[in-house]
């Protein structure tokens, strides 16, 4: 197949896929009752008109922001997946590490400090502190969801971002079972102190995240797995649940008992989320429909859009620090031999697959890391070459594809999965001659899968990853450290793992640069991870939907309704 004929083909599987207020309320009017004449010679009244008619005062309809999402795969910090976006209105952290620029702002805890050493970190929470229940918020229930996230029983979705902490690796695995021994304390009410292993120039920052946030342990006890559902559910954040009927919609409307930072920017009463299978392709038809205030574009649709003169003023593009990524098992044949994985990576038209099938939504990935983190390092990156593929390829003893097993290649059904796989697929055949069987999950069995994955070999899975904190650690250490292997490749390279580590604790902001771009480079060529495009993402948002773009975070997207200066509905 030529590439003009290639091309052709991109575009046939991108149209196959495609085909695939009322006025304020009357014046009230008082009837004149008769009056008895006056008495002869008494004093004529000057006006006999009755009094004015006492006007009544409009009730302002509530405010409601509504928009598409697919069915969370939980409200517990703990269990990660989707859902986080949306769930973290209803609690509040420590700190705010989310707001644009790079001041950490206090949020729950009225002060913070770290001592002169590096090691300790001492919060103080606010007076007064609520949960939407009435009951206090002390500083032992941030203790217990962080201590529950390193519970080796509750099988928490990103245990790793605690390893900072004194201990919480070793109770995490195993290595100790007292809880006590986690450098956790809360010596009263209002004060929690955190002790690192070492100094960590990146901890603070982590906890702004979804993952820090509160959650009672009295309601989990009472209501076990049923906790998160209406009416059992409580927050310490400017929402609550109302509602939540599932595979339909969750209503979260204001918590009556929140008295932090963000009270009064809270001008939406009611935040509706309908649930649908997939948002990105069914959010438009609904934005269209006026059922919703703001949704994703699908980068099939974004042509139109872009030319429509309505949606065309109402779309914006975002980059966000993170990527579309595959993941390779490095110990299971045949991806356990480099060449492959670097034949694999070569024989990948990222030009195409960014401008032709995804439309330029999603820009083409020069390096592991987005380049928004100072580990990007582009020069070491295997770029695309089908004649150096091949060769790869038979240098690895599958000369034209000739012998080389049929691959399993894992991915989300939903959102860009089907195209990004169809899409690999197709260019596997052509510039490598081998085939590829596509398995496609929703999203919590793909879950299940990827956490499955640390016992059961795989060839290929699909996988988004956003940076949780600007820094390199959520990226390099978080996924590829084999001490914690939340990605499951089994890559173990000691130079590598060596630098990650390194970096991880070394206080000059210099050396620290250059270790990461020098893992960035190992990645890069041992391609045990392969980054396909950098993260982006298109909306569509109402144009009497006020300062969305202030209260949505760049990293993680979320929209957080609170935020100063509060998003606003202004018809």
């Amino acid at each position: 197949m030529t590439r003009r004929a290639y091309v052709s083909w991109i575009a046939l599987l991108v149209l196959a896929l495609l085909a695939g207020c009322a006025g304020p309320a009357p014046t009230a009017t008082v009837k004149p009752q008769p009056t008895k004449a006056p008495p002869t010679g008494a004093p004529q009244p000057t006006n006999t008109s009755p009094p004015p008619a006492p006007t009544e005062t409009p009730v302002p309809e509530p405010k409601a922001f509504r928009y598409s999402a697919v069915e969370p795969d939980s409200l517990d910090p703990a269990k990660g997946g989707s859902g986080f976006q949306d769930f973290q209105n209803l609690y509040e952290a420590l700190v705010d590490t989310q707001s644009k620029g790079e001041e950490i702002k206090p949020l729950a805890a009225e002060s913070f400090e770290q001592s002169a050493d590096g090691l300790t970190w001492t919060f103080k929470l606010r007076e007064g502190l609520k949960w939407s229940d009435g009951a206090p918020v002390v500083a032992e229930d941030y203790r217990y969801a962080w201590l529950r996230q390193l519970d080796p029983a509750e099988a928490s979705y990103a245990p790793d971002m605690f390893y900072a902490i004194k201990n919480a690796k070793a109770f995490n695995q195993g290595e100790i079972t007292d809880a006590n021994e986690v450098g956790i304390q809360a010596p009263d009410d209002r004060t929690l102190v955190v002790t690192l292993e070492a100094p960590a120039p990146f901890w603070i920052w982590h906890v702004g995240n979804t993952d820090y946030f509160p959650v009672r342990k009295d309601i989990i006890e009472k209501y076990g797995d049923k906790w998160m559902e209406a009416g059992n559910h409580v927050g310490n954040g400017p929402y609550m649940l109302a509602e939540w009927k599932h595979d339909q919609k969750l209503v979260f409307v204001k918590n009556p008992n929140y008295e932090g930072p963000w009270k009064d920017t809270r001008h939406i009463d009611r935040i509706e989320i309908t649930v649908v299978q997939d948002s990105q392709t069914q959010g438009l038809p609904a934005y269209e429909a006026d059922e919703v205030d703001m949704a994703v574009v699908p980068a099939t649709e974004l042509d139109r859009v872009q030319s429509d003169d309505v949606l065309g003023t109402q779309w914006s593009l975002t980059d966000i620090a993170g990527a579309t990524l595959l993941l390779f098992d490095t110990k299971n044949p045949p991806t356990d031999d480099v060449r492959v994985r670097q034949a694999l990576a070569m024989a990948i038209d990222r030009e195409t697959l960014a401008n032709q099938v995804f439309k330029g939504a999603y820009p083409p990935a020069t390096s592991f890391s987005p380049p928004s983190l100072f580990s990007y390092e582009s020069s070491s990156f295997l770029g695309y070459s089908p004649q150096k593929a091949q060769q790869l390829l038979a240098d690895a003893g599958y000369p034209d594809g000739q012998g080389f097993p049929v691959l399993d290649f894992t991915y989300w059904s939903i959102w860009r999965g089907p195209l990004t796989a169809q899409a690999l697929q197709a260019m596997w055949k052509e510039n490598l001659g081998i085939d590829v069987t596509l398995n496609p999950l929703d999203p919590q069995a793909m879950r299940d899968y990827r956490m499955s994955r640390e016992t059961e070999p795989f060839n290929i899975y699909y996988a988004l990853q956003w940076a949780d904190i600007p820094d390199p650690s959520t990226w390099h250490n978080s996924q590829l450290d084999p001490d914690q292997n939340v990605r499951h490749t089994r890559y173990d390279n000691p130079e590598y793992v060596q630098l990650i580590r390194g970096a991880l604790n070394e206080t000059d902001s210099a050396k620290r640069t250059v270790m990461y771009q020098q893992a960035e480079a190992f990645v890069n060529q041992e391609v045990p991870m392969l980054t396909l495009l950098q993260e982006a993402i298109v909306k569509v948002v109402k144009l009497y939907v006020k300062n969305f773009d202030e209260v949505t975070t760049t990293i993680g997207q979320m929209t957080r309704v609170a935020q100063p200066p509060g998003l606003d509905i202004v018809r």
